[in-house]
């Protein structure tokens, strides 16, 4: 059935598939309608048999007979592999018999590099891993008509896109563009549930705290009691002042060293704006970010948070906390604890533990962590340049299948993964187990798998992943990570969820404009603002004047105008 015509029949009353429920807030979430044993019959169904794993279910023709050359621009991700040389990328050339003609860029310059090639007009056939917004698709698609639409190659050629759309209708509406079209595929984490929840953490060395007599810090305060500690008194223990009390990275998953700092004094996020009882509020220009300001750039001035952390990529990073001789990473900002260390020193490992959020000067102690399960942007795009669409779209479901999905997310079968042991079971202790970790390859650059290159709408692969015994057994990561992220869900931001929205004709162009400017001004101010290039007892007011001539106030007002159009206020 059409995509189209499925979230219209919902709309119209018709539930064809009953696993979304809305609470009192308004936001969405998500409930299994199939049994732990049906889960596991599904997932074996895609992944085929132990003895003979089978590359896709449904209306598919890969291998081709004959190869054909489709252009593919992707990001480089600065933890993986060079991307020809990586084992996923080769396995998709013997499963598909596609000769791709790759075009890959670092991710940090991979969306201005897409950029000019689009206005170029000398742009690939795929674009694959890039993030493209609601608004790039509505630039790209809508007017510009250079991505084409995908309905129909959905319906035809995407078995798993179209059960995973029916299962959760309201991801359509998300992915539909102005004029009714589908231009891109967006990436879903495991169904869309699990640590990716709230990504916004603090890793912490517990055994510094231990070897200090330090209590976990609770407190903003105390929390730079802590660092101060982890500077001046030895806690590893070498006589050397080499320890980094507090460090991350850019261009990576949650890791600049701010995003956890800020909330510990109101609510923010990298969208600069949340939605609460039907109002769009501002974040850049609130009280409390010029006192968290303040705060970190006392800790900076302390020595305490490493200049490095704001330029330094992951790899980087993961190289601190990889140190061979003796601990010097005290605490980091990351999406998760595999991003700063080898997991699989398992010694080091253990050391580490999750942070709750702080509480600040004003009582204010909470996170941003998403309840609900939505799509706001694509990374899977089809241009008019491909003469082969109906190929092209298959390399997106192929994606999208059990298979697929753990092997671009762990490795390969024998050696990073395998069959689960018969009568375990998953992460939440219900679910029979499909999978288990042999080994799960975190840091540096990641040869068997090629992690968040490219993610398609992946199914509910991580509750399946075996969990037995110690859940600090590396081969209990996904779970840990689960088990952590869960113990965050107290402290999520009294914040409403935004739905998808969809700015056209002129609308578009201006908030583009607007969220542009904004974004890239936000990030060097709040670094310069915490390394002390600006003062904010004395350059406050000129930030501020920034934001506005920027058009800071109007992006929000234009936020609030089309949600309110939607919204029918």
């Amino acid at each position: 059935m059409n995509v189209r015509k499925v979230f219209a029949l919902l709309l119209s009353g018709i539930m064809m598939v009953s696993v979304c429920a809305c609470g009192d807030s308004g936001q969405t979430t998500d409930s299994r309608d199939q049994t732990s044993s049906e889960v596991q019959q599904s997932s074996e169904g895609n992944m085929g048999s132990k003895e003979e794993t089978k590359g896709l279910a449904g209306n598919t023709s890969f291998p081709l007979e004959e190869p054909v050359t489709i252009t593919i621009f992707m990001k480089q991700q600065s933890d993986v592999v060079d991307l020809k040389d990586n084992l996923i990328y080769q396995e998709l050339l013997k499963a598909t018999n596609i000769d791709i003609n790759l075009i890959t860029v670092p991710g940090e310059e991979a969306t201005e590099k897409l950029n000019l090639l689009m206005a170029s007009g000398e742009y690939p056939d795929v674009i694959m891993g890039v993030e493209l917004t609601s608004q790039d698709l509505e630039k790209y698609g809508v007017e510009e008509q250079i991505l084409i639409p995908l309905n129909d190659l959905i319906d035809q050629y995407c078995p798993n896109i179209t059960e995973q759309l029916q299962a959760h209708p309201n991801w359509i509406e998300d992915m539909t563009s102005s004029d009714g079209n589908i231009y891109g595929i967006p990436t879903v984490d495991s169904g869309g549930v699990g640590h990716v929840n709230s990504p916004m953490k603090y890793w912490i060395n517990q055994e510094w705290l231990d070897n200090l007599d330090l209590e976990m810090p609770s407190t903003t305060e105390e929390f730079k009691n802590v660092l101060m500690a982890f500077k001046n008194d030895d806690p590893n223990g070498n006589g050397i002042a080499d320890e980094i009390p507090l460090t991350g990275c850019i261009n990576s998953w949650n890791a600049d060293p701010y995003l956890f700092l800020i909330n510990a004094f109101g609510y923010f996020n990298m969208d600069y704006y949340y939605l609460k009882d039907d109002t769009i509020h501002s974040i850049l220009d609130q009280d409390y970010i010029k006192d968290a300001l303040i705060y970190m750039n006392d800790l900076y001035n302390n020595g305490l948070i490493d200049p490095a952390a704001f330029s330094q990529d992951n790899s980087q990073l993961t190289a601190i906390g990889n140190n061979e001789s003796v601990e010097i990473l005290g605490v980091s900002g990351a999406g998760h604890v595999g991003m700063l260390l080898d997991i699989n020193n398992v010694e080091r490992y253990h050391k580490y533990a999750m942070m709750l959020p702080l509480k600040g000067p004003d009582g204010y102690q909470a996170i941003p962590y998403t309840t609900s399960v939505s799509v706001k942007s694509s990374n899977f795009t089809i241009t008019d340049a491909c003469e082969y669409p109906e190929i092209a779209i298959q390399i997106a479901d192929l994606f999208s299948t059990y298979e697929w999905t753990v092997n671009a997310q762990v490795g390969k079968q024998g050696v990073d993964w395998d069959y689960a042991d018969e009568g375990t079971f998953g992460m939440d202790g219900v679910t029979p187990a499909a999978y288990k970790f042999i080994i799960y390859d975190t840091p540096g650059q990641v040869v068997n798998a090629w992690w968040g290159t490219y993610r398609g709408i992946e199914p509910d692969w991580k509750v399946l992943v075996q969990t037995d015994g110690d859940i600090m057994d590396p081969a209990n990561f996904e779970s840990r990570l689960y088990a952590e992220t869960m113990k965050l869900k107290p402290y999520a931001a009294d914040v409403d969820m935004i739905p998808t929205l969809l700015y056209s004709g002129d609308d578009s162009t201006t908030f583009t404009q607007y969220k542009t400017a904004v974004d890239d001004y936000a990030k060097i101010a709040i670094v310069e603002f915490i390394m002390g290039k600006r003062n904010v007892d004395t350059d406050w007011d000129a930030y501020l004047s920034d934001l506005e001539r920027l058009g800071y106030k109007k992006m929000i007002e234009l936020i609030q105008k089309t949600y309110d159009a939607k919204m029918g206020q």
